[in-house]
């Protein structure tokens, strides 16, 4: 009897013990850069947790800010251009891209409407970041319509004048001021280039990248950490969350500007279905082959301009989470 009375007397210590004790619940990071991007992380705001891991979302200005995260290990889960997250994988960063989100944001604008491409010559074209993937596809985009290039200040005839500038927040006073004759910028940058500055959308980058390629345009994915990656339950449950992504923000829009300012963005303009529709955030899981082929036929051509913006060659198989498995 004295040795149960004892059992249950220290059973009651240490059930009072665990009580005291804060509850820790094990949080994830997840950054995305502001615009399309950030559309992605929309539902994993919203849920708040996967497979009981809290969700610390964090939408910052730009790409540079999530490569530096996910390198340094302070991101766990980041929404990225794709030839960055190759960039880091070449360069050792022990990642995997797990899906393909957005499936090209990116669009010219200008006062006046164009027939084709071939009248861009003779103007100039402003592009979000020299050397950066806006620049890059349109370079090839332009080559392989016939259409010569040069960087320079001024017009130059029978050829399209690129200028650069860091932000689309740069380029709207340009062509307000008309300055510059047609800009470059991602959605949802767009609407409101189009609403503050007098422009109309006057073509559709990622629609020229298929009509020379016959591919989609698989602009920026999700990453996770290697070690995250090993948890197979959360990352089923982390994949179920981003395939569900787009259908939840078609039914969700007039929430969305609300969510994503909660956690950083400083987009003040409203969701609707239509720039949903422009910003082309879908799921597309790089464990399948097709999935797989296209990322591999995206970096191809920024090697061929660039080998250093995906890190100098094509990453392995080990860049594809769940692809080794499948093809096992």
């Amino acid at each position: 009897m004295k040795k149960l009375l004892a059992l249950i007397m220290t059973l009651t210590m240490l059930l009072g013990f665990a009580a005291c004790e804060p509850a820790t619940e094990e949080s994830v990071k997840v950054m995305a850069p502001d615009g399309a991007p950030g559309i992605v992380v929309a539902k994993m705001v919203s849920e708040g947790k996967i497979y009981g891991k809290s969700l610390d979302v964090e939408i910052v200005a730009g790409a540079e800010q999530i490569s530096a995260n996910v390198a340094s290990g302070a991101a766990d889960i980041a929404v990225m251009p794709i030839n960055l997250a190759s960039k880091l994988y070449n360069g050792g960063v022990k990642i995997k891209l797990v899906s393909v989100n957005v499936f090209g944001s990116l669009y010219m604008v200008g006062k006046q409407d164009l027939s084709s491409l071939s009248e861009l010559k003779g103007k100039i074209v402003y592009n979000i970041g020299k050397g950066g993937t806006p620049d890059l596809t349109l370079k090839y985009i332009l080559k392989n319509n016939g259409i010569e290039f040069v960087e320079s200040e001024t017009a130059v005839d029978g050829k399209v004048a690129l200028q650069y500038v860091s932000a689309a927040s740069e380029l709207i006073p340009l062509l307000k001021t008309d300055r510059a004759d047609f800009g470059i910028m991602g959605e949802p940058a767009v609407t409101n280039c189009n609403n503050a500055a007098g422009t109309k959308t006057v073509v559709d980058i990622q629609a020229e990248w298929k009509k020379i390629t016959g591919e989609d345009y698989t602009q920026a994915g999700l990453v996770v950490s290697e070690k995250l990656a090993e948890n197979k339950y959360f990352m089923s449950a982390l994949c179920k969350v981003l395939e569900a992504n787009a259908e939840w923000c078609n039914a969700n829009a007039a929430s969305i500007k609300t969510l994503l300012n909660g956690v950083g963005s400083s987009l003040k303009l409203e969701y609707t279905p239509e720039l949903l529709a422009r910003c082309n955030v879908g799921y597309g899981s790089v464990s399948l082959v097709e999935n797989k082929n296209e990322v591999e036929s995206y970096l191809s051509v920024l090697m061929g301009f660039n080998p250093k913006v995906i890190g100098d060659k094509l990453p392995d198989d080990g860049f594809y989470y769940g692809y080794t498995e499948i093809k096992a």
